[in-house]
């Protein structure tokens, strides 16, 4: 069910667009940690995390940031899988934030939420919850290093730009219009 919902979510694309960008190990490993976080805090507290964040700061934060990843990755000129000045370090931190800001209270948290509280197993959910998004969203870094093998450089980060900035605005117009 987890893995059903994600296909096609804003998480999965934005995935697609830091495979664009960054290694397939590094956004691979941000995705997992962040999944399994996430999935962990739904099993485990539910809505605590709704009750005291509001829903609309998270999802203004999280449509900011994919705003910003997308004019970065257009205005920026490093070379691919590289920030400068460390090494390619900041990535990991980079695809983390965004992914778990993206996802936090998202559909597939409050599922494994409720998934937990009808089978009362929250081990065995936040496995297959978190199994479910990282083979989904392994398919969306997977789509998105193959692009970058046929396109130019170029043209990659104007697409993932595209992506970041797209769904950036559709975050926030889920805030703003109804």
């Amino acid at each position: 069910m987890i893995g059903l919902a994600e296909l096609g979510d804003k998480t999965q694309l934005l995935t697609f667009g830091f495979a664009t960008r960054y290694s397939f190990w590094k956004v691979m490993a941000a995705v997992f940690c962040a999944t399994a976080l996430l999935m962990g805090a739904a099993v485990i507290f539910g809505g605590v995390i709704n009750r005291y964040v509001p829903a609309f700061y998270i999802q203004l934060l999280a449509g900011s940031l994919f705003i910003f990843f997308g004019f970065y990755t257009v205005f920026s000129r490093e070379k691919a899988g590289q920030r400068a000045g460390d090494g390619g370090k900041g990535e990991f931190g980079i695809v983390f934030t965004a992914f778990f800001l993206a996802e936090l209270g998202d559909k597939t948290q409050l599922a494994a939420f409720a998934l937990s509280a009808k089978y009362g197993a929250p081990l065995q959910v936040w496995l297959g919850a978190t199994l479910a998004m990282v083979v989904v969203n392994g398919l969306g870094i997977l789509a998105g290093r193959g692009l970058k093998n046929i396109i130019s450089e170029d043209r990659v980060r104007l697409v993932g730009a595209a992506v970041f900035i797209l769904f950036g605005l559709l975050t926030l117009k889920e805030l703003f219009i109804r």
